[in-house]
């Protein structure tokens, strides 16, 4: 049986708090969690066929592909039918403070997605305010073991000390969040863009965005967190800034194959019979050109899970697009980072969120 894994991070620094049921608020956490070290397993070998619409894919198994699917089954999934549907602000609930750490307070919250009940963490910056808000996507790990302080959150932290409120939302089939429709990750990224348009909306009233800048809304992904965070740039202008660390690719033909060899899904598979026509229009590879936000993409030359290619395919179709983008490949570099250039990494970071976000102009 093929064992979840291998994608994604695993990573870093996060010792998981016990996860604290959905129907009450957490005791209090260690703001600064002592580190976790996360492995991945090999990686299946694949054989390289010539993608139907753009640049080679190194992924695709006839055999494990099944028949065409309707031209219609997937089109709820495309970006211009995602561009058309509204978002809910809804409401933000404080589920209680979760801890302290030496310059903000960690909260849990929970917010409804398409019907979803979503829970996560947030950081507030002491001080007065307003803050620019940047919404965190965790990437894909084994969902029995996640938990709400997990591998990311010192990545959130890093951001807080630097004067941003970071949401950080366990996505939908991630516990204690309810589990949906999640097919090419759609449902993944409709969850952030519910809380992009929620920020949006208590911006500046009291509860725990009494502090929060409507006007300088950020994304930051891992791995698959990266992809849904970039197929969510394609889709809202309210994105000012988009950082892209290990992403997987915005081609989803691709990622669908790649989920499908590391796990196995019944969903993944389904994904498979797609039309190249469905992919091109659930890629947001097709939409780069739209993305009004600056990009920072950071790929390792050594990563295990995620192939570097994917990373300069974007690279170079994101600069081809006339898209701001940034990117910096760390040679030698793992998955996480974690083995190499953390302390190149947190700058750049904070140096690319200040020049497109903090000073960016409404």
């Amino acid at each position: 049986m093929k064992r979840i894994a291998m994608l994604l991070i695993f990573c870093l620094l996060t010792a998981c708090a016990g996860q604290t049921p959905a129907s009450a608020p957490p005791t209090a956490a260690p703001a600064l969690p002592p580190p976790a070290v996360y492995t991945l397993p090999p990686r299946r070998n694949r054989t390289p066929v010539p993608q139907p619409t753009q640049a080679p894919t190194i992924t695709l198994e006839p055999t494990n592909t099944p028949a065409q699917a309707p031209l219609d089954l997937f089109k709820p999934y495309t970006i211009p039918v995602l561009r058309s549907r509204g978002y809910s602000g809804g409401t933000l609930e404080d589920l209680g403070a979760m801890g302290m750490g030496d310059t903000f307070t960690r909260y849990y919250f929970r917010y409804t997605s398409d019907g979803l009940k979503i829970y996560g963490f947030m950081n507030i910056p002491q001080g007065d305010g307003p803050f620019p808000v940047i919404i965190a996507a965790h990437g894909y790990t084994d969902q029995a073991t996640y938990d709400t302080l997990d591998y990311t959150t010192d990545l959130a932290d890093m951001m807080t000390r630097d004067g941003y409120i970071v949401l950080h939302p366990n996505l939908r089939n991630y516990r204690p969040s309810g589990d949906g429709d999640n097919l090419f990750r759609v449902g993944m990224t409709v969850d952030v863009l519910n809380l992009v348009a929620l920020v949006k909306l208590q911006a500046g009233q009291e509860g725990l965005l009494e502090k929060a800048d409507p006007a300088r809304i950020g994304l930051w992904g891992h791995s698959m967190g990266g992809g849904i965070v970039l197929k969510a740039a394609t889709i809202s202008p309210d994105i000012k800034a988009v950082l892209l660390y290990a992403s997987t690719s915005g081609d989803e033909q691709k990622n669908s194959q790649f989920f499908y060899d590391s796990t196995g899904s019944v969903d993944n598979l389904q994904e498979l019979t797609a039309s190249p026509g469905n992919f091109r229009e659930i890629s947001p590879s097709s939409y780069y050109a739209d993305i009004t936000a600056a990009v920072a993409l950071y790929h390792g030359t050594a990563d295990s899970a995620v192939p570097l290619e994917w990373a300069q395919e974007t690279c170079d179709q994101l600069k081809a697009a006339g898209v701001t983008v940034e990117c910096h490949f760390y040679e030698g570099a793992d998955h996480t980072f974690r083995s190499r250039y953390m302390g190149q990494f947190g700058p750049s970071v904070s140096a690319f969120y200040d020049t497109y976000l903090r000073n960016s102009k409404p």
